[in-house]
């Protein structure tokens, strides 16, 4: 039996108890309920696409050159860059929301919501707010297959979120550009697929 219909079951069973209090659930409990099933119903389909991302890209992995111990950055760099090439080429139609899908958005942003306060997210925001000069930063537009935009630094990501959100594989991480949640695609240096306005301003 899966991790789902176990799950279902379990509501079953409490819906048809004999008590008065199975018999006539508050509403805030039906939407737990709903709420639980609909984010494991999305996490299984985003670990789907996360797994079927990771096996293209390691197919795709055995056709360049294996990256050698070096300290040539040039060398390191070409590598990278077949790689994302090949990617890019055999996910041409991939489009952001494909594997970050509606239902999946609603999960990260209530996760996003509670794994900090207001207040630490303000904090984490003002230092991404202007750079090394004290200008203002702005983020560029991002698109799924593009590079890591150029000037966009790796910035710190909280590991209150991280531990929030479904474990990546380890070609993939978790990454903030301005607003917008990124899973980007390190080996390759492209970013997989994004969550606009994922982070709300905080005043």
């Amino acid at each position: 039996m899966s991790t789902l219909q176990t799950v279902v079951c379990a509501v079953l069973v409490l819906s048809g108890s004999g008590s008065v209090a199975a018999q006539t659930p508050l509403v805030p409990e039906q939407s737990t309920t709903g709420q639980v099933l609909e984010e494991l119903v999305a996490t299984q389909n985003f670990e789907r696409s996360v797994s079927e991302y990771v096996v293209l890209h390691r197919f795709l992995e055995t056709m360049v050159p294996p990256l050698r111990v070096t300290t040539d950055v040039g060398e390191i760099q070409g590598a990278v860059r077949a790689l994302g090439m090949r990617i890019q080429s055999a996910r041409a139609t991939a489009r952001q929301g494909d594997v970050i899908t509606p239902e999946m958005t609603r999960m990260f942003r209530r996760r996003i919501e509670t794994c900090l306060t207001p207040e630490e997210w303000k904090a984490v925001f003002a230092d991404r707010a202007r750079d090394e000069e004290d200008r203002p930063l702005k983020p560029p537009p991002l698109y799924v297959n593009m590079e890591w935009p150029a000037g966009v630094p790796f910035d710190y990501v909280p590991p209150q979120l991280l531990q929030s959100l479904p474990t990546l594989p380890k070609e993939l991480q978790y990454r903030i550009i301005g607003r917008s949640l990124v899973l980007w695609d390190h080996h390759a240096n492209l970013i997989v697929d994004f969550l606009p306005g994922a982070f709300v301003p905080t005043t």
